[in-house]
This record gives C-alpha cells, structure tokens and sequence, in this order.
C-alpha cells in the first residue's frame, strides 16, 4: 500500500519524473509492462491519468480525517523524544516526501556558509583552526556535508577543521553517527546531545559558522536559542563569521500557482503521506502545525535582527556589560521552491547601546 501511494504521489509532485519513471524499464514498482503495440501503451497511460486523479481529494479528506481523530500536537511538540520515534525512517521519509531534493537545499545551505569556492578555509588570514557548529543536525546530513568541504578545503591549506553536530534525540544522533563512520569522516565530523538554547559546554567566540536546517521552528524560545549561538560564534575584527538557518514556510496567498501548489501540499500531502508511511501520525501532524505556525520570511528576518543578547565581561562568569549587546545583520534571504524554503544568510556582531 505504501509503495503505491509513493508512486502515485512521485507522480503528483514531480510528473516530469513520473514520466520517465512509468517508461522506464528498471522501475519496478511504478511502471506499466511494456508492450509491443502503441495502442495498448496509450491505454495504459491513460489507465494511470484517471487512476491518479482522485489522489488530490484523498490526500485533503485523509488529512481531515487525521484532524478530527487525533489530538493535535502541543506547539513545543518538536524535542528530541518526539524525533526519537521517528529516527529509524526519517531519512526514507525526507527524501520520499521531497523527492530529495532536500539534499538539493541542504547543498545550497552549505554552499553560503564556506562559499562557492571554501572561501571560508582559504580566506583565513591568521591560519587558525576553522570550527564549525551545526545546531538540529539529526541524522547528520549538514555535518557530513560540512564535514566533506573541510576535508577537501583544509587538505589545500595547513589548517585544521571540525565540525560538531548538536541534537536533543539520542536516535537521530545514533543513525547520525553511523552515516559519519559510512562517510570516513570520524576525524572531522563529532555528534554530541545538545540544546540550541544551551549551549553551555561551548565557549563563548568559538566557532567561524554555524547552521541549522529545519530545527529552529521546533525551538520555542527562539530568541533564547539566537543568543547563544551568537555566543558561541566569533565576533569584532576582520573575522567574517556565519549563522545560516534553513527553514520551512507556507508561501503567501500572493505567490501564485505554484505557490498555492505547494501550500497545499505542505498542508495535505505532508501529513497525509508522513503519516502513512512513519506510522505516526502525530508527529506529522505537528511537522505541517509547525510550518503553519512558522513567521513569514519578512517577520524571521525581524526577529533574527531584533534579537539582543547578552554580553559577558571577560573573565566574570556571571556579569554581562551594560552599554553593549550581541545581535545579527541579515545579509541574505536564499528562497527556494517555490517559496516554501528559505535559507537566511546572516552576521553577528556586538553593539553599544544608544543612550540620551
């Protein structure tokens, strides 16, 4: 059952490849047995057009239906024991429900904070140890891509580079931990448990870029999570560091066709095909509430920048200043299909506070 709502759904959100999916001869699971004569293979598309064209409906009515049967999840729903049930299918899931191109968008991710070319690595004036952070890292894909352009950039130069991958479910970290030792990249990549609103194993100015995809909309106090990694990263001089978040969001009633396409499949299709083939529904269920309930693009950007964060004095451990404070400058908002995923490209930096 679930692999033939996988075809049929491959088919509604990416016809160009159920196309070729459907001719080809290796599918096994989604294509028609060829046949000799053209009319019976016009019969056989045909047979699959009108097979499909109910999938719209039943995807809206089994979504409703998961609506009024099951309790709604709790907005801070998303923690690690959430995630904890969901680990073992998780990866099948992503790439099922967006035909991976998620790896796509967490490429592109990736590709802002060490630059086309590693800028990152190669324009490290004083030759220290690039570290980078990866907050939500959940089975680890981001910290094996970073973990890959450290290794290809760092063998350029005579620096050193870590990546450290930080998540609150254990079973995400466990399947996390196996795809780093798949990839070979022990040495480079660390998954550790950890809370993006506590940090506090991490030092203060220590990291040249952080990421997090698809993890802050799971964060209740998401100014909370915002200060502590503008802590952790390093700040003042000529250090140019980074904080990119990619995150999920319901296209505006102004984005057109394809973005209402994708708004309703972010609220039908997501819970619906989540649900079946995880088997937990609920968790599903909170995934399109979270994106519902996510700021618009515009409002993250004001959030991101509104933020002030505490600064510690030097050698005090619990006194902060009174005339400056740590904050963000968005540089750049990447959107990407169709408006449903936006990455935000942003600085920290420290501020004085403006008195009469």
């Amino acid at each position: 059952k679930n692999e033939v709502m996988a075809c049929t759904y491959i088919f509604l959100t990416q016809s160009r490849y159920a196309t070729l999916v459907m001719t080809t001869k290796k599918s096994k699971m989604c294509s028609p047995k060829s046949s000799s004569k053209a009319a019976a293979s016009v019969s056989s598309t045909w047979l699959y057009f009108a097979a499909i064209l109910p999938l719209p409906l039943l995807f809206f009515l089994y979504s409703q239906l998961l609506r009024s049967t099951i309790a709604p999840p709790p907005s801070d729903h998303g923690t690690g024991s959430m995630f904890d049930i969901i680990a073992t299918r998780y990866d099948f899931i992503n790439r099922a429900l967006a035909l991976n191109l998620d790896m796509g968008w967490r490429h592109r991710l990736v590709s802002e904070v060490v630059g086309p070319n590693g800028e990152l690595f190669s324009n490290n004036n004083n030759n220290h140890d690039v570290k980078l952070l990866d907050l939500a890292t959940g089975t680890a894909d981001v910290a094996i891509l970073l973990g890959r352009a450290a290794a290809k950039y760092s063998a350029e130069t005579t620096i050193n580079s870590a990546v450290l991958g930080l998540d609150p479910s254990q079973n995400m970290l466990n399947v996390g931990k196996s795809k780093v030792k798949e990839s070979d990249l022990s040495n480079i990549v660390t998954l550790e448990l950890g809370d993006a609103r506590k940090l506090t194993a991490l030092q203060d100015d220590t990291f040249d870029a952080a990421t997090m995809s698809f993890g802050i909309r799971n964060v209740p106090e998401k100014e909370q999570a915002l200060c502590e990694i503008n802590r952790v990263l390093k700040k003042g001089g000529d250090v140019q560091t980074k904080l990119a978040i990619m995150e999920f969001s319901e296209p505006g009633e102004d984005s057109g066709v394809m973005g209402s396409m994708a708004r309703a499949f972010i609220r039908h299709v997501i819970p619906s095909m989540g649900a079946l083939l995880s088997g937990a529904p609920r968790e599903y269920m909170h995934l399109q509430k979270s994106i519902q309930e996510f700021p618009s693009p515009p409002e993250f950007v004001k959030l991101i920048e509104g933020v002030r964060c505490p600064v510690k004095i030097a050698d005090e451990e619990d006194e902060v200043q009174i005339d400056t404070f740590g904050s963000f400058r968005v540089k750049e908002v990447v959107n990407l299909n169709f408006g449903s995923v936006q990455i935000y490209v942003a600085t920290p930096y420290l501020k004085r506070h403006v008195t009469e």
